[in-house]
């Protein structure tokens, strides 16, 4: 028999959220009409395709012949087929055996309706007792090929063939996230590799930074901390840190940000999520969309293509137009609109604290909001440090060597904020927030005057310093063969000088912005980001010195400083001590001065990096993101007695502490000696702050 695929009707619920035909949607990596072409190949009973598209796009894809089966293209389908035809309504998902049902056709004639039984019958089209139409049918030689299956059925009292196979139709967002786990779960060929178990690559590797099942495409860079299970990922797909995607399928160049949360979601191509923003169960994130910081879909809601959320949005419909945001400051981050007026009052606000250090990233955007966030300062008389085409790492050690008060890092590629932090890397003070907040929101009234005109100096020359010392300290002979991956170029030529030696490998995995690191080897697994900051702590015990760590650290830092005589200081927002420390030390901070630190461990101990774990306090964390809405800084006043955040639960068993993360979401973290003791602190933490919003007066943990 012959087979007729019509791909030229439109997709209602796609249209908004993709530019690409349903026949093109990837699935698993590859289009969904590959899926059904390899049916009719491998089928052995069909001789030619004719596939009945709009455009050109299917023809150009896939061309005349695909695996020897001969492939047509029209416009519009022939009136009438010489002999029995299989014709498929619209591209679906399926896993039929032909051969049977083509023979069943034969003994009967007339027309065949491929049938499936589903649990949810009123979703679907029925011609039978739970026999759900799946718009595939045999037509009889001399019948008139119609789209219009279904009424043809009907009035011809087609023949039922029941429990026809697997079948998916994509016709909604969850459907097309149905598809998908369909073929991650069933051993269908996906991006030409046969799924059977485990997370794989395009080569056929496992990727040890998925839970299985997952299927990610090349070019993929993730942070530390991060928790991804049944995803599909595209290619070139960005993710920070402390993230958790469980069932999502994430286009190709996507970003998502740190501390995001989606579960069965889809992230179309392009799209961005912010630091803190989470996707509910059927949302969707159009093409080239964004989702701003600590910003809520709700299910079903879809955002629109090329669209943008505001931070801090709680989204309960479908979001079609974007809204302007105004720059506002809120937990160290800038985020909203990037008008010339907000970047001016932003430089009055940074010029009232100090000199800044400015820098970016190497592309022209960036480049553009440095100039402009120079002259503002300039304006009001502040003097300023400008790099440009550096990594992070690099402006926080120029801000120490050109004692700056702060730094503010752009990257207009892959962030919707500005990154601003106090000198070094560190947090914001209270003075310092508090300052810069004021000038953002009052009126400006600056004007050119050549008396108060600041002064920008150009501070390339400290950016190479920073690689020259790195370079110097990645020289010492630890014993292991490091390789590095990290999340932009910048950072892999920066890390490029660490790399090589001799011995057992050791993978250096540096978060997007290379403030964190997590390692890998094979004698060791992965060494999380507190285990690694531990490590340090233990060498600076070993030499007798305090250590400097961020005032969230878990107990465990205290304990193992206590074998050495020596004791753990915490810095925040409060000018003091242990600020100071943390500059000198550098290794909380900093991501590859963290791994030059482990490397110095490792040389000055000559300890295998297994034996100097087993010495470690026992230590597991987990991190979740609870929406709490408006009230997320009044909640916190009430649980912690401090609308910054706190210690929420402290017992022999672990540690609970909550922070904000942006206007609306507050991040949960919890740490213990083992890790299911961590998730369940975290799940008792969650339904206390659920019981809290839903009294709104504290309630006893």
């Amino acid at each position: 028999m012959n087979a007729v695929i019509f791909c030229d009707g439109s997709c209602g619920w796609l249209a908004p959220l993709s530019r690409l035909p349903k026949a093109l949607l990837p699935v698993c990596g590859r289009p969904l009409l590959a899926y059904l072409l390899d049916l009719l190949a491998e089928s052995g009973c069909v001789e030619q395709a004719l596939i009945v598209e709009e455009g050109r796009e299917l023809s150009r894809g896939f061309g005349t012949v695909y695996r020897d089966l001969p492939l047509a293209y029209a416009h519009t389908a022939p009136d009438r087929a010489g002999t029995d035809t299989l014709v498929i309504t619209e591209p679906v998902l399926a896993d039929f055996d032909l051969g049977a049902a083509l023979s069943a056709h034969q003994s009967r004639g007339g027309m065949t309706a491929l049938c499936v039984s589903v649990t949810e019958p009123e979703m679907y089209p029925l011609l039978g007792d739970n026999q759900a139409f799946t718009g595939c049918g045999i037509l009889s030689a001399g019948m008139p090929l119609r789209r219009e299956l279904y009424a043809l059925a009907l009035g011809e009292q087609a023949w039922i063939y029941p429990d026809a196979g697997m079948w998916h139709r994509v016709g909604s967002v969850r459907e097309y996230l149905r598809a998908q786990r369909a073929v991650l779960r069933s051993g269908l060929v996906a991006g030409g590799i046969r799924l059977e178990s485990g997370s794989i690559t395009p080569e056929g590797r496992e990727d040890t930074r998925l839970l299985p099942p997952c299927c990610t495409e090349e070019g993929l860079q993730t942070g530390t901390d991060n928790r991804i299970r049944g995803c599909v990922l595209g290619r070139n797909v960005t993710i920070g840190s402390g993230a958790e995607l469980e069932d999502c399928v994430i286009g190709d160049g996507a970003y998502i940000g740190d501390n995001v949360v989606c579960r069965e979601a889809w992230i179309g191509a392009g799209a961005m999520l912010m630091r803190g923003s989470c996707m509910e169960p059927g949302s969707a994130l159009g093409e080239n969309a964004r989702l701003g910081e600590a910003s809520v879909l709700r299910q079903g809601v879809r955002v629109y293509r090329d669209r943008r959320v505001p931070p801090r949005t709680d989204a309960a419909d479908d979001v079609r137009s974007s809204l302007p945001v105004p720059l506002e400051l809120d937990s160290g981050s800038l985020c909203g609109e990037m008008t010339p007026l907000g970047l001016l009052r932003l430089g009055a606000g940074l010029a009232a604290c100090g000199d800044t250090a400015v820098g970016c990233a190497g592309d022209p955007d960036s480049r553009a909001l440095v100039h402009m966030l120079c002259a503002g300062i300039a304006l009001a008389g502040g003097g300023c440090l400008r790099l440009e085409d550096c990594t992070l790492p690099q402006l926080q050690a120029a801000s120490v060597m050109g004692d700056c008060a702060l730094l503010l890092y752009a990257d207009a590629g892959s962030r919707d904020c500005l990154e601003l932090y106090s000198r070094g890397g560190l947090p914001l003070t209270r003075r310092q927030e508090q300052q810069i907040g004021s000038a953002l929101l009052a009126p400006y009234a600056g004007s050119f005057r050549k008396d108060r005109c600041g002064m920008v100096a150009e501070g390339s020359g400290l950016a190479a310093l920073y690689a020259r010392q790195l370079a110097l300290r990645g020289r010492v002979p630890c014993g292991r063969s490091i390789e590095v991956s990290a999340g932009s170029e910048g950072l892999r030529r920066l890390a490029g000088s660490l790399t090589g030696g001799s011995g057992a490998s050791l993978v250096f995995q540096l978060s997007q912005g290379g403030r964190r690191l997590t390692v890998y080897g094979e004698d060791t697994g992965f060494i999380h980001y507190e285990q690694l900051l531990l490590l340090c702590c233990m060498g600076c015990g070993m030499r007798g010195e305090d250590a400097a760590l961020p005032d969230w650290f878990p107990a465990a830092g205290d304990r193992l400083m206590k074998r050495y005589g020596r004791r753990i200081l915490r810095y925040g927002t409060q000018e003091g001590e242990a600020r100071d420390l943390a500059i000198k030390q550098r290794f909380s901070l900093d991501g590859l001065e963290l791994g030059v630190t482990l490397m110095e461990l490792l040389a000055d101990t000559g300890e295998p990096l297994a034996r100097l774990l087993k010495q470690l306090p026992p230590l597991f964390t987990t991190r979740r993101l609870f929406c709490a809405g408006d009230g997320a800084r009044r909640l916190l006043q009430q649980v912690c007695g401090n609308p910054r955040g706190g210690v929420l639960q402290e017992a022999p068993e672990g540690t609970v502490r909550v922070r904000p993360e942006g206007r609306e979401s507050l991040l949960l973290y919890a740490a213990s000696a083992d890790m299911e003791t961590a998730c369940e602190l975290c799940t008792q933490a969650e339904r206390y702050l659920k019981t809290a919003v839903q009294q709104q007066k504290p309630a006893q943990l």
